[in-house]
């Protein structure tokens, strides 16, 4: 029953987010017409073109058209390409979801240990300095983030490339190479975020009745740290990794724009530019999707992670 009832909800959000998605593209000015004809067309042929594409129908029309081959798996064809959709977002998906990996691994990766240091030491010196550099993170812009980060890395020092990318299977060094840059800077943001909640609940945590009893029974404070208090209070932080995965699928469009990555992003990007109407619609549904199943998945972590829930 619960799933069913997840399944449901999900359809829901995917028909609300699809049909709204839809219709601001067909409030964008300009023309697919335009892009694929160019200028000098007249505008018979654009009429003739409309007619093909089936753009002269109504609004609701062209949607009920688009989502009953969505059903069937069919995504469309795009205006520009003429290349299956499918096909352009199964090329650039791997792209995406090593990047949103890579930021995660960079940002859960740093954010657990400096949350625990800082929770250690509440209220010193360390603790200061790392709420100071989070709150400089929260406040930067993932752009200019990006651009310093090229200034130093790329320019400068000359150690890391600005942009490109080169698939694992062409060559796993160069593929990391290519990727560290822009996993850095779409996961700084969520590294102070995840820094700070961790901290927060652990400083809670370190507070309850059943750590002091682990005192009394003279357990070393590294063990009580990181054996019984840890995990309890790792719940916000599953919480802040499932909801964030918008802000790090949003990010990806700049990232991916900014270091010229050939992923998601970049493609409803240059979509939208081009009016490419379907294959806009084909990455919205993706990162739904993504967005929705991401966050059941989670909802399952809450029980392996605390017994509590589960028990409940």
């Amino acid at each position: 029953m619960i799933l069913l009832h997840r399944l449901v909800r999900l359809l829901v959000v995917l028909l609300v987010v699809t049909f709204l998605s839809y219709a601001l593209l067909g409030l964008l000015p300009g023309d697919p017409t335009t892009q694929i004809l160019g200028l000098s067309a007249t505008e018979e042929a654009r009429a003739q073109l409309r007619q093909e594409l089936g753009l002269d129908q109504p609004l609701l029309v062209r949607y009920a058209d688009w989502l009953g081959g969505l059903v069937t798996g069919d995504f469309g064809t795009s205006y520009i390409n003429q290349v299956p959709v499918a096909q352009e977002l199964a090329e650039r998906l791997p792209v995406t979801l090593e990047l949103l990996v890579a930021a995660q691994i960079v940002a859960l990766g740093l954010a657990v240990p400096v949350g625990v240091a800082a929770a250690r030491r509440a209220g010193g010196t360390l603790d200061q300095v790392l709420t100071a550099m989070s709150f400089a993170l929260l406040s930067t812009p993932v752009f200019v983030l990006g651009v310093l980060l090229i200034l130093v890395f790329a320019v400068t020092w000359q150690v890391l490339p600005a942009t490109g990318w080169t698939p694992i299977s062409v060559d796993l060094g160069w593929n990391i190479t290519s990727v560290l840059l822009p996993a850095i800077t779409l996961g700084a943001g969520q590294l102070a975020v995840y820094a700070r909640l961790l901290r927060t609940d652990l400083i809670a945590t370190l507070q309850e009745d059943y750590i002091t009893l682990a005192r009394a029974r003279g357990l070393s404070p590294r063990r009580i740290l990181w054996r019984h208090a840890l995990r309890p209070s790792t719940i916000s932080l599953i919480t802040a990794v499932g909801l964030n995965l918008g802000a790090l699928i949003g990010g990806t469009v700049i990232i991916e724009t900014l270091f010229g990555l050939p992923g998601i992003g970049r493609l409803i990007v240059d979509s939208i530019f081009s009016r490419d109407y379907l294959t806009v619609q084909g990455g919205v549904v993706l990162i739904s999707v993504g967005y929705v199943l991401v966050n059941f998945v989670v909802d399952l972590v809450y029980a392996a992670v605390d017994p509590r829930i589960r028990h409940a």
